[in-house]
């Protein structure tokens, strides 16, 4: 019904037609939403975001060519458009990148013939490039064919990161090698829990790669021959997590050794086959044989068990919160869980179950500086992340902030106190960023342009309206 009332009001257009011409749509909307974002960067450029006493960082987020932005101005970015720290400063240096640097695939977005993610691929792609090389870039990728369509939405992403690659290439020949070294130096590997697993994003240089893929490769064949037959893919998954333990592989050694010496024992003591078939036919009868054997006959161990060690095992503490409202415990970073569910995960270690601090008691320091319990405490209060708007960076690691300053008689107490990120903590030093904290776990936050958030429980609401005061008189008021 709604197909045929749209089909309806578009005369002759059928629901694809209106589907392109929303796609079409929402193209040029989003050209419009990084012309926006320009403007509002450009009228913040004159003006001295920083209180006095702070610096006024400016940072290029875009490629070379593009003007410099205050860090303080993208922090206003972030909260308004519900973006992280990260996201509104990606967004910005795309926007900035298709005005200076690929202004002919640009012109393609506000025609709305080429979808708002394609160009911010090649854009953050070709952050890096030359002016030559982006200019080159975009004439190629923005060129049109008889109906006006460009390049980059008649092929698929691949063939544009081909093109791309043969600029980069033909421009500077050692760049490819430079760009491996500069791949090396951000080698990382990532570790988070999801839906009871933990899920693994990384890097590795390409000769640990493959040795790392060969060993992984030899350890299922260990498992095969103890006569684990599950999945190939999770037998590496397994494998991974033994590399982790020493003496699970020194288990799996000994196990594999006693197995081919045992299989090496039964060839030799085994009947001739002629005598078996001989003695199943005297009595009629065979023996049922509970699982495959090998092609010699012999039998093979059972699978091989992680075993459950507590000496000499490393020590692992379990992060346990009790939620009053539901009656439920739950593991930091995993969700519901028992007792004897963390210690069956965590069978190979020494478990040590620690009760979380109660986040309703306020602790109290007497100096500036906050103590770990406390700073403990406040990591736990907002979902585990920074209590700024939007931000999702781990409060474990962000920095204690006096909501009232301490030198304007600020305690160093719970209620007094959040955890930011370090980028957050001087965005609220240094600019006319306001925070207060009217209850335990909720955080009142208004930018300097005017715009209020409430924060809470890892969740960011925009409060709707914006005051008066500007930023100017915000900083003339501060100074006096």
């Amino acid at each position: 019904m709604r197909a045929a009332t749209l089909t309806d009001e578009a005369e002759s257009k059928d629901g694809l037609d209106i589907a392109l011409d929303a796609r079409r749509q929402l193209a040029q909307t989003e050209a419009a939403q990084y012309d926006a974002l320009l403007g509002y960067l450009a009228d913040t450029a004159d003006t001295p975001l920083a209180r006095a006493g702070g610096v006024n960082e400016w940072t290029r987020y875009g490629g070379s060519g593009t003007p410099s932005v205050s860090e303080y101005a993208a922090c206003e970015v972030g909260p308004a458009l519900g973006l992280s720290a990260s996201g509104s400063r990606d967004l910005i240096a795309d926007a900035l990148d298709l005005t200076y640097r690929l202004p002919r695939l640009f012109a393609c977005l506000h025609e709305g013939s080429v979808d708002a993610w394609r160009i911010r691929k090649v854009a953050r792609k070709t952050r890096k490039f030359t002016l030559a090389q982006a200019g080159d870039a975009d004439r190629r990728l923005a060129a049109a064919n008889v109906d006006g369509t460009p390049l980059i939405a008649r092929v698929s992403m691949g063939r544009v990161n081909q093109i791309l690659d043969q600029i980069r290439i033909t421009e500077d020949p050692d760049d490819p090698e430079n760009q491996r070294n500069e791949n090396s130096a951000r080698r990382s590997v990532s570790i988070w829990p999801d839906d009871g697993v933990a899920r693994i994003s990384g890097t590795l240089s390409l000769d640990d790669g493959k040795r790392l893929d060969q060993r992984l490769d030899q350890i299922v064949e260990s498992l095969r021959f103890l006569g684990d037959n599950r999945p190939h893919g999770i037998l590496r998954s397994v494998a991974l997590g033994m590399l982790d333990e020493p003496d699970s592989l020194d288990d799996l050694y000994h196990q594999v050794q006693t197995a081919r010496a045992g299989e090496d024992t039964q060839t030799d003591n085994q009947p001739d086959q002629t005598d078996q078939t001989d003695q199943t036919s005297q009595t009629g009868e065979t023996e049922p044989t509970p699982n495959p054997a090998p092609p010699d006959g012999a039998e093979r161990p059972d699978a091989f068990t992680r075993p459950t060690r507590t000496r000499g095992s490393r020590a692992t503490t379990l992060y346990l919160h009790f939620d009053r409202t539901w009656g439920t415990w739950s593991l930091e970073d995993v969700g519901a869980i028992t007792r004897s569910e963390a210690a069956e995960i965590l069978g190979h270690s020494h478990v040590t179950v620690k009760p979380v601090i109660d986040l309703e008691t306020t602790i109290s320091a007497t100096g500036y500086v906050a103590p770990p319990r406390l700073k403990e405490q406040l990591g736990l209060m907002n979902g585990l992340t920074c209590t700024f708007p939007h931000c999702t960076r781990p409060a474990r690691v962000g920095d204690y902030d006096h909501i009232i300053n301490h030198r304007d008689g600020g305690p160093t107490n719970s209620r007094n106190g959040h955890r930011l990120c370090r980028y957050h903590h001087r965005a609220k030093t240094f600019t006319a960023w306001t925070v207060q904290s009217p209850a335990p776990g909720i955080w009142l936050w208004q930018s300097p342009a005017g715009r209020s958030y409430l924060v809470t429980g890892g969740t960011t609401t925009k409060l709707p309206g914006r005051t008066t005061p500007t930023i100017r008189n915000r900083r003339k008021r501060d100074a006096a």
